[in-house]
């Protein structure tokens, strides 16, 4: 799943300068595996007590079947190799709305041991970070199920993950209950404080990305789509631009988008390219919903021998869902 620069921008001297927000390679990710946070299983006590009726709309012991992994941009290849997890659920519904606590029990995905889901405009979604290698080095992994309910107890949608360094993958998902589930060994969602929304999630829909840099370079832009997706707590979140032939990863927390990338890249005519770019684009005020239009300021530079460094500033102008 590499993806090659989107393009390449001539600099002075003839230094290939490689603009991030959208040419760095995406690289599939690789799941580490789990140690101390392996699959639950669930204990048998010495003397059980009789088991608590399975209430809630999404309560039960559910397989859970993942598609084949592609870039958020892609559909999935027909006839592609598909992977299949267990997970324990338990739900309930209040004043406030539903809220799912779920723990993976077994399988071969290997997301995060545990999350937690919110019916969200008749949606059920998780968002969780967890850990992946990217571009071969460890890194946080936002892992997000978003679920709509279906016939006979299912729910259907869609897992993503991404990482702040320019990875992603998505798949189709499908829960299906198998059974009844132990409600005791696990977390009770009665228990949690209230979803958090964030003013982050105002970003989202299709964007217009604009780069312009300090010196004479040219002017740079680029077409993406934006997905936000928050931790319940609301304090972080990532918003992730895509497009086909580009994507550009910003992490919200206290007020700002920051952008961090940096990795090895491999362009003919330069040796030993080591590129880092960097990024703050602070939330607009007053607040919108959507937000139409972001601003921010960056510095991207190169080593080895096409090395560079330059100052831009970017802004990301809406143009539609």
């Amino acid at each position: 799943m590499r993806r090659h620069p989107g393009f390449l921008i001539g600099a002075v001297a003839s230094i290939v300068l490689l603009v991030a927000g959208g040419i760095f390679a995406i690289v599939k990710l690789t799941r580490h595996h789990q140690t101390a946070g392996a699959p639950h299983s669930a204990s048998t006590p010495t003397n059980p007590a009789p088991a608590a009726a399975n209430t809630g709309p999404f309560t039960g012991v559910y397989r859970v079947q993942f598609g084949p992994v592609t870039k958020l941009a892609e559909a999935p290849a027909p006839g592609a190799m598909q992977s299949t997890d267990t997970y324990a659920i338990r739900s309930m519904c209040g004043s406030a709305g539903c809220v799912a606590t779920a723990t993976r029990l077994s399988g071969e995905v290997r997301l995060a041991p545990s999350t937690v889901f919110d019916e969200v405009g008749g949606r059920w979604v998780a968002v969780t970070i967890g850990s992946a290698k990217c571009r071969d080095s460890a890194s946080r992994m936002w892992e997000v199920f978003t679920l709509q309910p279906g016939p006979n107890g299912t729910f259907t949608g869609e897992y993503r993950g991404a990482a702040s360094n320019s990875c992603a993958e998505k798949r189709t998902v499908t829960f299906t209950r198998t059974g009844d589930v132990d409600v005791n060994s696990l977390p009770d969602p009665a228990a949690l404080p209230a979803r958090v929304v964030s003013p982050a999630e105002a970003l989202h829909g299709r964007y217009h990305i604009t780069r312009n840099f300090s010196t004479t370079m040219p002017q740079q832009q680029q077409d993406e789509t934006v997905t936000t997706d928050c931790l319940r707590s609301g304090d972080q979140c990532m918003s992730y631009f895509y497009s086909p032939t580009s994507d550009t990863p910003l992490v919200f927390s206290d007020g700002n988008w920051i952008l961090d990338l940096e990795h090895e890249e491999n362009v003919p005519g330069c040796i030993s390219l080591y590129v880092k770019t960097t990024g703050q684009y602070p939330l607009p005020q007053p607040m919108q919903d959507p937000i139409t239009r972001l601003t921010g300021h960056g510095r991207h530079q190169q080593s080895g021998s096409c090395a560079v460094s330059v100052d831009f500033d970017e802004t990301l102008t809406r143009t539609g869902d």
